[in-house]
């Protein structure tokens, strides 16, 4: 691709000068608004000409992907929060070898009076229904 790249470069470099060694005469250039009139050689005009024709045609370009930056900007600002909940949580969240109960102490009674109820009703026989429902 370098190569490619650098060939086009140089081509481009050769068909520049064999146009300012061709068109070496002087033109007249006047800008309608402008009361002067401008003698520049002809290969300068043509070289100006092509590139404010590059120029408008990578401003364009610029244009019109500001919508795909923004894009690209919104996501990025978004994969980095995620980024750092994603640390937050590991670190807040780390497993350890023994299950810690972390509940508090009324949590952890009511919880142990729920699986009471819970195995009671499993226990029962499938016919009786129990005095809670």
């Amino acid at each position: 691709m370098k190569l490619l790249v650098r060939a086009l470069f140089i081509l481009f470099i050769l068909i520049g000068v064999l146009i300012a060694v061709s068109n070496r005469q002087p033109v007249q250039l006047a800008l309608w608004p402008l009361p002067h009139l401008v003698v520049l050689p002809l290969y300068l005009l043509v070289i100006g000409v092509l590139l404010l024709g590059v120029l408008a045609g990578l401003g364009m370009g610029w244009w019109a992907g500001r919508h795909h930056r923004r894009r690209a900007r919104e996501a990025s600002g978004e994969a980095a929060r995620l980024e750092r909940e994603m640390q937050r949580l590991r670190r807040t969240d780390t497993p350890s070898t023994a299950p810690t109960n972390n509940l508090a102490p009324r949590d952890q009674k009511a919880l142990e009076r729920q699986s009471a109820l819970v195995a009671s009703e499993l226990s029962m026989p499938s016919g009786t229904r129990s005095p809670l429902s």
